[in-house]
C-alpha cells in the first residue's frame, strides 16, 4: 500500500518479529478501515445536516490519516500509535453514550469488544484491562442507571442516519474478522518458527556436544602420547638418583623438577576440561588423614626447604585414631594445589598445613582444612577472580611466578563435588588464609594397622608380576623398580603373548597397561576373569595407562581389574597397590 512514497510491504519486510508484522498489520487495518467508515459517515452527515457526526468524521479521517503516515513511517513507535488507536476507540464509545445517542446501541458494542480484544493483542498486560476497563464500565453504568434522570439531558441525539448507520456495522464486522485472522496467521508463524529455532537449537546443542567429546579425546590422547615419555623420563630419573654422584644429583633434581611441571601443567589441561564437562567422579575409599597429609606434604616440605621456608604441618590428635571414607586421590589434588601455590608465591616466612575437626559423632566428621602463608597476598578486589580460569593474582603473575591460572578453577570444581567450597582471607603483603570443610564418613569396617608415614620402603621378597605393555622404556623402567624392591618379574608387549605366559606361569599379580596392539588391556583383563582356574581367574590386575579419558575408570571397572594408576606414576603410588597384592598373598 505505497502512501505518500511509503510502503507497508516495504515496513513488514524490515521486521524480523512475527507478532510485531501482526500488530503493525492490525493497527494498519484498524485505522484503514476507521477512516472509511469515516468518509462514509461525511456524506451521509451532510445530507442529513448531522452536523456533530460530521465534526467527528472529520476529525477522526485527520486524525487515522496521520497514524497511517506515522506507521508507515516509524514502524519503531508502534506502541505509542497502538495508544492513540485504542483511545479514539474509547472516544467513540464515549461520545456515542454522552453525546450522539445517549444510550447504547450495536455500535458501540462492537467498538466496545473489539477494542477490548484488540488492547490484549497490541498492549497487552495491566494496560490492556485499563482499556477494557474503560470500554466496557461506561456500557455497564448505563444499563444500570438508564431509567434514572442522569441522562435526561438538553444535548439532542444525532442517531448517523442510514444507509451510513448499517455500512458501519458491517465495516466493523469486517475489521473484527480481519484483525483475529492477523493475530491467529502471526500466532501460528511464531510457533512454525520457535520449532525452527528449537531444531537449529538442538543441531547447535549436539554439534557443541560432539565438538566437546572431540576436544575431550584430542586431549585424553595428546595425554597419552605425553604422559607415556614423561613417564619413561619421571622413572628412569629416580632410579639414576639412586646411583649418581653428588654433582650428578643436583643436574638430575633439576630434570625431574621440569618434567614434573610438565606433568603438572598437562594434569591441570585435564582436569580443567574434565570441570568442564562435569566428568569429575570422586572415588569412596578409607583413608586416615593423618597419614595421608604426611603423604602430600612429604615433597612440598621439600620445595618450602629448598626456598628457606618454615614449613608447619598440624591436624587434630583424634585424626590418628579415626579412618573417614573419601577420595584420596581428589583431596591430594586440593591440598597439593593449595600448599603449592602458598610455597610459589611465599619468599619469606613460614607455610602451615592444617586440618582441625569441628565436630564429629559415631557416623561423621566435619574437617576444616587450611592453607596459611605469609607471602605476597591476594587485593580484594582480585579475591574473587582467581578462581576463574586462566586468572591469577594480577597481570604479572603468570610473568613473576609462571603456571597455568587453572589451579584455584579445578579446586573450586573439585571442591564442588564434595559439596564444599573455598573460602579465603587474604590481605596484600601479608600472606593469605586458603580453608574449606568437608563432611566425612566415619570408616565402620576393620581399620588396617596405621603407622606413621615413612619414606623408606621395605622388601617384596617373593612377590611375581607379570608387566603387560607394548612400550619397551615402561616395560625396562618398571623391571628396574621392582627389582629394588626385590619383586620379580616376566614382561609382555601385548595381550595375546600375556594371556599365553599367564597360562604357562604362575603369577601373584598383572600389571597391565591398556591400549596394545592385537588385544588390548581390557580384552586380556576379561579374558583372565573367564578362565576356568579360579586362582588364575581371581588374580590382581592392576591397569597401568597414560590414558586419562573421563569413563578410564569406569571401563576399568567393568572389564574386572582391580585397580588403576596413570602414567607417570609416583614411586609410592606403585608401591601403595603392590603393598596390597603382598599382604593378600604373604
Amino acid at each position: 500500500m505505497p502512501f505518500f512514497n511509503l510502503s507497508l510491504k516495504k515496513v513488514l519486510a524490515l521486521e524480523p518479529n512475527s507478532f510485531k508484522r501482526a500488530k503493525i498489520k492490525i493497527v494498519v487495518v484498524i485505522l484503514l478501515f476507521s477512516l472509511i467508515k469515516a468518509l462514509v459517515v461525511i456524506p451521509v452527515a451532510i445530507q442529513f445536516a448531522q452536523y456533530h457526526q460530521l465534526l467527528r468524521a472529520l476529525l477522526v479521517s485527520l486524525l487515522f490519516l496521520a497514524l497511517i503516515k506515522a506507521i508507515l513511517y516509524k514502524p519503531s513507535e508502534i506502541a505509542l500509535i497502538s495508544h492513540f488507536t485504542l483511545i479514539s476507540g474509547l472516544a467513540v464509545i464515549w461520545s456515542n453514550l454522552l453525546i450522539y445517542e445517549h444510550g447504547v446501541n450495536i455500535v458501540s458494542l462492537q467498538v466496545a469488544f473489539m477494542t477490548t480484544l484488540v488492547s490484549f493483542y497490541l498492549v497487552g498486560n495491566v494496560e490492556a484491562m485499563i482499556y477494557t476497563t474503560a470500554a466496557i464500565s461506561p456500557l455497564i453504568f448505563y444499563m444500570l442507571t438508564k431509567d434514572s434522570s442522569l441522562w435526561k439531558t438538553v444535548i439532542a441525539t444525532e442517531e448517523l442516519a442510514s444507509p451510513g448507520y448499517t455500512i458501519i456495522i458491517i465495516l466493523n464486522f469486517i475489521t473484527f474478522i480481519i484483525s483475529h485472522y492477523l493475530y491467529n496467521q502471526a500466532f501460528h508463524e511464531n510457533l512454525k518458527e520457535k520449532e525452527i529455532l528449537n531444531q537449529q537449537l538442538q543441531e547447535n546443542v549436539k554439534e557443541a556436544k560432539s565438538l566437546a567429546e572431540s576436544r575431550s579425546v584430542f586431549l585424553s590422547t595428546m595425554s597419552h602420547e605425553l604422559r607415556t615419555p614423561l613417564n619413561g623420563v619421571i622413572g628412569m630419573t629416580n632410579l639414576l638418583k639412586d646411583t649418581a654422584l653428588e654433582e650428578q644429583k643436583e643436574n638430575l633434581n633439576i630434570l625431574e623438577f621440569s618434567a614434573t611441571n610438565l606433568l603438572a601443567m598437562i594434569n591441570d589441561i585435564l582436569d580443567y576440561n574434565k570441570g568442564e564437562l562435569n566428568k569429575i567422579e570422586l572415588e569412596s575409599l578409607p583413608v586416615n588423614l593423618s597419614v595421608l597429609l604426611q603423604k602430600i606434604c612429604y615433597g612440598l616440605q621439600i620445595k618450602a626447604i629448598e626456598k628457606s621456608l618454615k614449613w608447619k604441618l598440624e591436624w587434630d590428635e583424634i585424626l590418628k585414631d579415626k579412618t573417614v571414607i573419601t577420595d584420596p586421590t581428589r583431596l591430594t589434588q586440593i591440598i597439593f594445589n593449595l600448599a603449592g601455590n602458598a610455597i610459589k608465591f611465599t619468599n619469606q616466612g613460614s607455610v602451615t598445613v592444617s586440618a582441625k575437626v569441628l565436630s564429629w559423632d559415631e557416623d561423621t566428621m566435619h574437617v576444616q582444612f587450611s592453607i596459611r602463608d605469609t607471602g605476597i597476598g591476594i587485593g580484594a578486589d582480585r579475591q574473587e577472580a582467581i578462581f576463574d580460569p586462566f586468572i591469577q593474582g594480577s597481570s604479572d603473575t603468570t610473568r613473576k611466578y609462571g603456571g597455568t591460572g587453572l589451579g584455584l578453577a579445578i579446586v573450586k570444581r573439585i571442591l564442588k563435588r564434595f559439596d564444599s567450597k573455598i573460602q579465603l582471607e587474604s590481605e596484600p603483603g601479608k600472606g593469605s588464609v586458603f580453608s574449606f570443610t568437608l563432611r566425612l564418613e566415619i570408616y565402620k569396617g576393620k581399620p588396617e594397622t596405621v603407622n606413621e608415614f615413612r619414606i623408606e620402603k621395605p622388601a617384596l621378597n617373593g612377590l611375581k608380576l607379570l608387566l603387560v605393555d607394548d612400550n619397551h622404556i615402561n616395560i625396562l623402567l618398571l623391571e628396574k623398580m621392582l627389582s629394588k624392591w626385590e619383586i620379580k618379574t616376566e614382561s609382555a608387549s601385548n595381550g595375546e603373548e600375556a594371556l599365553l605366559k599367564f597360562l604357562n606361569d604362575n603369577f601373584d599379580g598383572v600389571l597391565m597397561d591398556i591400549h596394545m596392539p592385537l588385544m588390548d588391556g581390557f580384552e586380556t583383563t576379561l579374558a583372565i576373569r573367564s578362565l576356568s582356574d579360579e586362582s588364575k581367574a581371581k588374580i590382581p590386575v592392576i591397569a597401568i595407562t597414560a590414558s586419562v579419558s573421563h569413563d578410564v575408570y569406569e571401563k576399568v571397572n567393568d572389564s574386572g581389574m582391580n585397580d588403576y594408576l596413570p602414567k607417570p606414576f609416583q614411586v609410592d603410588q606403585l608401591y601403595e597397590k603392590l603393598v596390597k597384592i603382598y599382604k593378600s598373598q604373604y
